[in-house]
């Protein structure tokens, strides 16, 4: 797919899901915001999802989560679509905070679920300092903002979901096998390399821009694999002939990449 026709196809989706939070989320939604490759300009066709925050005016019924419902289907009857990942906040857990914000309506992976932790955390608000505003406006001054809290958030992420993460991936299971094409090393590689920017900086960076911190912040020894894993994710082909190697290069990095994350020496 070529750019205008990806970017033909992302402004689609996003005003598409839109309409139908326009047209079914009647006063129940006061905000849609997008966050993440959308907003920040990383967006890659096939390989990214649509994120968002959208608030509502009160806790929902259980008729409001059936609108909810419906969205998420309508907008999903679609193939061609980017899967959508967010998450639906009340506008007082909105003011309060990530830590304050109870678990509620969900849309994790394309799957909507009416009551899911998903993505309250402070990833979440932060990154909506760079929001794109469809619905309502967003006082991004007054947005919880703690970057301590934010930097702790990360490295218990790694301890947690990129320790178990790593696990899988160098077994010899579904998420091992994964690990022998190129779109896995790639998530591994730059998810990771986004941590790490996250704590040295107290930003939240895209993919791209993580991979070229890793380049300029991790000994030469990595090049190899994070140069294998923007180009994957710009489209270009691959410098590894060997699917072996390139397992064995990213699991690797992952693995020092959370030590340097958490701190950990072990």
């Amino acid at each position: 797919m070529n750019e205008a026709a990806a970017k033909s196809t992302i402004d689609l989706a996003a005003a598409t899901f839109a309409e139908l939070v326009r047209r079914y989320g009647g006063d129940l939604v006061t905000g849609l915001h997008f966050v993440g490759s959308i907003a920040d300009g990383d967006f890659r066709p096939g390989q990214s999802d649509l994120d968002f925050v959208a608030v509502l005016s009160r806790s929902p019924t259980d008729l409001d989560l059936e609108a909810l419902g419906i969205i998420h289907r309508s907008y999903g009857s679609d193939p061609t679509f980017p899967k959508l990942d967010g998450v639906w906040l009340t506008e007082e857990e909105l003011r309060n905070g990530p830590d304050a914000a109870a678990d509620g309506p969900t849309s994790a992976e394309g799957t909507f679920l009416a009551q899911a932790r998903g993505n309250r955390n402070p990833v979440t608000w932060i990154s909506l300092q760079l929001s794109l505003s469809i619905i309502g406006g967003l006082d991004r001054q007054s947005l919880w903002q703690d970057r301590e809290r934010l930097k702790l958030w990360v490295k218990d992420n790694a301890a947690s979901y990129w320790r178990r993460w790593h696990a899988q991936a160098s077994g010899w299971g579904m998420p091992g096998l994964a690990m022998l094409g190129r779109a896995a090393p790639m998530w591994g590689v730059l998810g990771i390399a986004r941590q790490h920017c996250t704590v040295s900086t107290g930003e939240i960076a895209s993919k791209s821009t993580a991979g070229g911190w890793a380049l300029e912040s991790f000994d030469g020894h990595y090049r190899r694999i994070i140069e294998e894993a923007l180009a994957f994710r710009r489209g270009a082909s691959s410098a590894y002939r060997n699917p072996l190697a390139r397992r064995r290069d990213a699991l690797a990095f992952v693995a020092m990449a959370i030590k340097a994350v958490t701190g950990s020496q072990h």
